[in-house]
């Protein structure tokens, strides 16, 4: 894991991903190479991202996607002002992961230095929209586990959790396993897609809840390197599922001959349309929410450093197979983007 402790972007390109494991030592010392790899997959949870970082002096400190420390002053949906009532249940909570450390690890020695994260979703009323979730009180679910500055497997700590004080693990929604056929990732595609569809129409986490309605997705990690989060990645289905950018026609289009300049712009702007989902821009729009920052018109650089970033990055893989002229992208990306955060911010001032 990084030293940032702040939780990894989690890609959702399976040719990507396939791509990327070249960098991983435990693939890439394999000799032969393996053909197949077993994947473990969790419930993906559409809610706030959420951390509680525990260190052994018994110091807790909570964070969000992009906010390092959380408090009730600075806080996100009203995290940090739940969980300020709840030490005790934490700090219980770290001395389960480690008894259960020792038992499955019994020569290795917790470092005093590291923090136990339990990264998580926070859920519930009023955070999200359109999800069976939205129907629960607020709640936190543990995703992810550090222990000494390494992610764990999450079926090591399984049913991890205390109930009372709203606090759940991902696990209660159960497992799910697939294969990745490294030779053939559309098949593959197509067989974790038709689980996240089902996921995306029925929430497994919340019908352990009684409650019925629409979910996300799934988290994927690899079962040889649960632990590389680089190569972690996400199935969503439904509404969720992410728009892909469209191939470049074979040829000329029938009525003239783009020249070369004009065909990269098409290409930037086929792309920005494809990438500047509705969702994104919530998400950009939230990102401004989440770390305090005004949302009107001092806040448009902010928002539009935000998407183009996310873009560049979530979307690197596309880009470098179509030939994405960066700077052409983000000046399409900033033509849609910059229109929706106008009228959003005047709406929200209103």
């Amino acid at each position: 894991m990084s030293e940032s402790t702040l939780y990894p972007k989690i890609r959702t390109k399976l040719k990507e991903i396939i791509h990327d494991l070249q960098l991983i030592h435990e693939f890439a010392s394999e000799c032969p190479p393996p053909t197949k790899l077993m994947v473990t997959g969790t419930v993906k949870l559409h809610g706030t991202h959420a951390d509680i970082l525990i260190y052994p002096d018994n110091t807790i400190v909570l964070q969000s996607r992009n906010c390092l420390n959380l408090s009730i002053t600075a806080d996100n949906h009203e995290f940090a002002a739940s969980m300020a009532t709840k030490t005790a249940a934490l700090l219980s909570l770290r001395d389960r992961y480690y008894e259960r450390s020792k038992r499955l690890f019994p020569k290795v020695v917790i470092d005093e230095h590291a923090p136990l994260i339990l990264a998580g979703e926070w859920i519930g009323q009023n955070i999200q929209k359109g999800v069976a979730l939205v129907h629960l009180s607020k709640r936190f679910v543990i995703v992810s586990a550090s222990l000494n500055g390494g992610w764990e497997p999450d079926l090591l700590y399984a049913g991890l959790e205390s109930e009372a004080d709203g606090i759940y693990n991902i696990s209660r929604a159960g497992f799910y396993h697939a294969a990745i056929d490294l030779a053939d990732p559309e098949a593959t595609e197509q067989r974790l897609q038709g689980i996240a569809e089902e996921i995306a129409a029925e929430c497994p986490f919340a019908k352990t809840f009684g409650v019925k309605g629409a979910g996300e997705g799934v988290v994927w990690k690899f079962d040889s390197f649960p632990h590389r989060e680089r190569v972690w990645f996400k199935t969503k289905g439904g509404p969720f599922k992410p728009n892909y950018a469209p191939r470049p026609t074979k040829g000329p289009p029938s009525d003239k001959v783009l020249d070369e300049q004009s065909a990269q712009q098409k290409t930037a702007v086929d792309c920005a349309k494809a990438w500047c989902s509705e969702g994104r821009l919530e998400q950009a729009w939230d990102y401004l929410r989440e770390t305090g920052k005004e949302r009107n018109i001092k806040g448009l650089g902010l928002f539009l450093k935000w998407i183009v970033e996310d873009i560049l990055v979530e979307e690197r893989w596309d880009m470098e197979q179509l030939g994405v002229q960066p700077g052409l992208l983000k000046k399409a990306i900033a033509d849609i983007a910059k229109p929706w955060y106008i009228g959003k911010s005047g709406i929200y001032a209103s």
